[in-house]
C-alpha cells in the first residue's frame, strides 16, 4: 500500500507543478500587464519552479529510489503544490472585491501578491529537501538503505 501511494504521489507532484506554474505565470501576467512592467522582472519568481522541475527530473534520471519511495515527502510536495494551485484560483475566481466591480479587473493581485513570497518558500523547500534525500542516498550507499525498508 505505501509504495502505490508513493508512486502516486510521485506521478501526481509532476501535474500538479505544471498547473501551479501555469496559474502562477498568468497571475504573474496579469499583474504586469495591468502595471505594464516587462516580464524579465518575475525571472526570481519563476526560479523555484524551474529548480524543483530539474531536481524532479535528475532524480528519475538518476534512478533516486530513497527519494522517490519517502511517502512523507511525496505528500507533502503534492500538498504544497496544491496549496500553490488552491492560492492561484482563489486570486483568479475571486469576485468579491472592490477592483472586480470598479475597475473590471478579472484577477485579484493583492491577494496573489500577498501569498506570492509563501509560494517561493515552499517550493524552495520542496528543492533542498529532495536534494538532502539525493545527497544522503548516495553518501549512505545501497547497504543502508536496505536497512530502513
Amino acid at each position: 500500500m505505501k509504495e502505490i501511494l508513493s508512486k502516486l504521489f510521485g506521478f501526481l507532484k509532476f501535474i500538479l507543478l505544471i498547473i501551479a506554474f501555469g496559474l502562477v505565470f498568468y497571475g504573474i501576467m496579469a499583474t504586469y500587464a495591468r502595471l505594464q512592467k516587462p516580464l524579465t522582472e518575475a525571472v526570481n519568481v519563476f526560479l523555484p519552479f524551474v529548480l524543483v522541475l530539474i531536481v524532479f527530473f535528475v532524480n528519475m534520471i538518476i534512478g533516486g529510489k530513497y527519494s522517490r519511495s519517502r511517502l512523507l515527502f511525496n505528500f507533502v510536495s503534492c500538498f504544497s503544490l496544491m496549496v500553490t494551485i488552491i492560492i492561484g484560483l482563489r486570486s483568479l475566481l475571486d469576485k468579491n472585491m472592490l477592483l472586480y466591480y470598479k475597475y473590471d479587473i478579472k484577477f485579484n493581485p493583492t491577494f496573489f501578491a500577498d501569498n506570492l513570497s509563501g509560494i517561493q518558500v515552499m517550493l524552495y523547500m520542496i528543492f533542498a529537501a529532495n536534494i538532502l534525500l539525493i545527497v544522503y542516498e548516495k553518501l549512505s550507499g545501497k547497504k543502508k538503505l536496505e536497512e530502513w525498508e
